[in-house]
C-alpha cells in the first residue's frame, strides 16, 4: 500500500489545486449545508484540499480540524484559511488511519476527497469511528454520468487497469449506500447538479493539464510511454463532444452524489 500512499500524495502535489477548488466551492457549500454545523460544534474535514469546506464549517462558529495526505495540501489550506480569517486545526493525515479520537466530532464531511482513499473499508470505518452517536456526515462524490466518463473511454486503451477500488465506484448510490451502511451509518444518497465552465475547450483542456492532478499525473504516466501527445488529443476530444455550451465557451456536466448520513 506504500506505492499507492506515494501516489495519492504526487497526485495531489502536482498541478494548482487552488483553481480546480475554486471551481468546486459550490459543491462545499452544498455539503456543508447539508450537515449545518453549529457553533462550537466539532468538525472534521477529511482531505482538507485548500479548505473550502473547513473555511465555511469554521466561519459558522464550529470547532474545525481537517486532515489531508499532501502536505502541500495543508500548506495551501493554512494560507487561505489565514486569508479567510478564521482558525483551522491543519493536521497532516490518513483517511485510512485517523489520528482523532473515538466519537469526538460532531460532523465529518469529505468533499471529493475520502473517495480516492484506495481502502475504502479502512476509511469509511475510521469516518464512522470517530463520529459520535448521533453525529452528521457529508461526502460527495462523482456521478457515473459526469463528462469525464467520455474521457475515461477513450484513453482506456492508454493504461492498466485500475489494480483495486476505483473513485469512480462511488459514484454509484447503491454502491455508496452500502459502503456507509456497513460502517455503521444510516446513509441517503442525492444526485446534484454540477458543471464545469471555462471560457472555452481550449482553456478547459489547459486548466485540467495544467491545475487537475488526476490529469497531470495521468499524463506524466503517458509521457513516459510516448502517448501524452495522443491522450491530449483525446481529451480535447471529450471535452468537445461532452460541451453543452453553444456560444464558444465551455460547459461540461459533472453532476454528483451528495451522501449523508447519520451514526
Amino acid at each position: 500500500m506504500a506505492h499507492l500512499r506515494a501516489a495519492q500524495i504526487h497526485m495531489w502535489t502536482v498541478g494548482d489545486y487552488p483553481v480546480i477548488a475554486t471551481h468546486l466551492l459550490p459543491i462545499s457549500r452544498i455539503a456543508v449545508k447539508a450537515v449545518d454545523p453549529q457553533s462550537g460544534e466539532s468538525v472534521l474535514d477529511i482531505a482538507v484540499g485548500t479548505g473550502n469546506a473547513a473555511i465555511l464549517a469554521a466561519k459558522a462558529g464550529a470547532k474545525v480540524t481537517g486532515i489531508d495526505i499532501t502536505p502541500a495540501q495543508i500548506d495551501r489550506a493554512r494560507e487561505h484559511c489565514k486569508a479567510e480569517g478564521v482558525r483551522v486545526d491543519l493536521q497532516v493525515g490518513d483517511a485510512e488511519h485517523l489520528d482523532i479520537p473515538d466519537e469526538s466530532m460532531d460532523v465529518v464531511l469529505s468533499v471529493m476527497g475520502l473517495i480516492f482513499a484506495p481502502d475504502f473499508i479502512a476509511a469509511t470505518r475510521e469516518l464512522a469511528r470517530v463520529c459520535r452517536p448521533g453525529g452528521r456526515v457529508a461526502i460527495t462524490a462523482w456521478a457515473a454520468n459526469s463528462w469525464s466518463a467520455t474521457w475515461r473511454e477513450k484513453v482506456a486503451h492508454l493504461s492498466a487497469p485500475a489494480a483495486g477500488p476505483t473513485p469512480d465506484e462511488w459514484g454509484d448510490p447503491v454502491v455508496a449506500i452500502d459502503r456507509l451502511g456497513s460502517a455503521g451509518l444510516s446513509a441517503k444518497v442525492e444526485q446534484r447538479n454540477f458543471a464545469w465552465r471555462f471560457p472555452s475547450p481550449q482553456a478547459a483542456l489547459e486548466t485540467f493539464l495544467t491545475a487537475a492532478g488526476p490529469f497531470v499525473s495521468f499524463m506524466e504516466t503517458l509521457e513516459s510511454h510516448d502517448k501524452a501527445e495522443e491522450g491530449q488529443r483525446l481529451l480535447l476530444e471529450a471535452i468537445e463532444e461532452t460541451n453543452v455550451a453553444n456560444d464558444g465557451s465551455c460547459t461540461l456536466p459533472a453532476p454528483y452524489l451528495l451522501m449523508t448520513a447519520t451514526r
